[in-house]
């Protein structure tokens, strides 16, 4: 049965294109391309946030997000096999989900206000002139915290592979799972109507967090 719907897929595999891409231009400092990838983030991760309220079954955040003590309970049995795999994400999985999407969002957020005075003018640093060298300072720091969560997720994943014998990696590309709940019997529990109009709001959130370079003043 299908347990991730087909635009949670889409944003899931294009955030981790669009993270990369965004921190290969910022080392390579490229960044005009630097500041299309953070836009896209900031739109992607706009979308999942409206999707976790409308998308399908094992998408919306009432499904996943728990207690914190069934949290801590997740990570005692982290190492251990599951006696019954369940689809979805865990509790535990549940608060890296938050981080996944939180910590992105912080760094494209304040990526679009920061203002190095040198390289860098994010398309809405106009609007807070005082602030944007502190912005410019926390969208740095952040990115220690992106790293981490980054290397937690590349974790989890290979112990849930070796560990656990499951493939994170190919339920998310497939979207398949045999532990799904059978009577989601369409994608993810959504019609393909549904579905296309994910796919359509997706587009749109990243069209409109593109758009915010239209608000840089024009410098003639």
């Amino acid at each position: 049965m299908i347990v991730w719907d087909f635009p949670l897929r889409l944003f899931h595999w294009s955030l981790f294109i669009c993270v990369v891409g965004a921190i290969i231009s910022a080392k390579t400092e490229v960044l005009w391309v630097h500041e299309r990838f953070g836009l896209a983030v900031l739109g992607l991760v706009t979308f999942r946030i409206f999707w976790g309220f409308l998308g399908g079954h094992y998408a919306r955040f009432g499904q996943f997000l728990r207690s914190p003590k069934a949290a801590l309970n997740g990570l005692k049995m982290l190492f251990r096999p599951d006696p019954v795999a369940k689809s979805g994400h865990s509790a535990l999985g549940g608060y890296a989900v938050l981080g996944l999407l939180g910590i992105p969002l912080l760094m494209a957020v304040t990526g679009t206000m920061s203002n190095d005075d040198v390289l860098f003018e994010g398309p809405l640093a106009h609007l807070v002139p005082n602030l944007t060298d502190k912005i410019a300072d926390v969208h740095h720091f952040s990115e220690k915290f992106l790293f981490l969560i980054i290397v937690l997720h590349i974790a989890a994943i290979l112990i849930y592979k070796f560990k656990k014998k499951r493939n994170l990696t190919m339920v998310m590309v497939q979207g398949k799972s045999k532990t799904a709940d059978a009577a989601l019997e369409q994608d993810g529990g959504i019609s393909a109507k549904h579905s296309f109009f994910g796919f359509i709001l997706m587009v749109a959130f990243v069209a409109a967090a593109q758009s915010l370079t239209l608000l840089r003043p024009s410098l003639f």
